[in-house]
């Protein structure tokens, strides 16, 4: 019995990045509401300097209509290895880093590059993006994103 007991918590926390459920919140006041309609596919693979797409709006069909008519704050891409969820609810990574900022709030697609110069992780097939923005003129302005992913690194 204590053995299961130490195993059970130990197989929850390696396989805590495959069960990640990336639409549910990643912190406090952080709502699902970016619909990415084209960019890299779960489980797709990206080389880093290579180009890459994504094609976004607001559209989701995952939040509540009441945000609608906020505008949004300018958009940034954040790169993150193996984010795993807390249990306080909120998301940490092995590794994240900021790949662009300033994203214009109509921009509607962006181009990118994953940098060569990334550290080496854990396990290179659970990367993921997260594109988020913010609400800066509604009550408490919360944050509104899409992560997608999980994809492999090749280097």
């Amino acid at each position: 019995m204590k053995l299961t007991a130490a195993i059970i918590p130990g197989l929850l926390a390696t396989s805590a990045s495959a069960v990640l459920d990336k639409w549910a919140p990643w912190g406090k006041r952080d709502y699902a509401c970016i619909n990415a309609y084209s960019g890299p596919t779960d489980n797709s693979t990206i080389a880093p300097n290579w180009p890459v797409e994504i094609r976004f709006n607001r559209n989701s069909g995952r939040c509540d209509a009441s945000l609608d008519h906020y505008p949004t704050a300018e958009y940034s891409l954040w790169l993150h290895n193996n984010p795993v969820r807390q249990p306080a609810g909120f998301v940490t990574s092995e590794y994240q880093v900021k790949l662009q900022d300033g994203i214009p709030s109509d921009a509607g697609s962006l181009t990118f590059e994953l940098p060569d110069d990334l550290p080496e992780v854990g396990d290179d097939s659970v990367w993921y993006l997260r594109l988020n923005t913010y609400l800066p003129t509604a009550p408490q302005m919360p944050s509104l994103f899409n992560a997608l992913g999980p994809f492999r690194l090749v280097r």
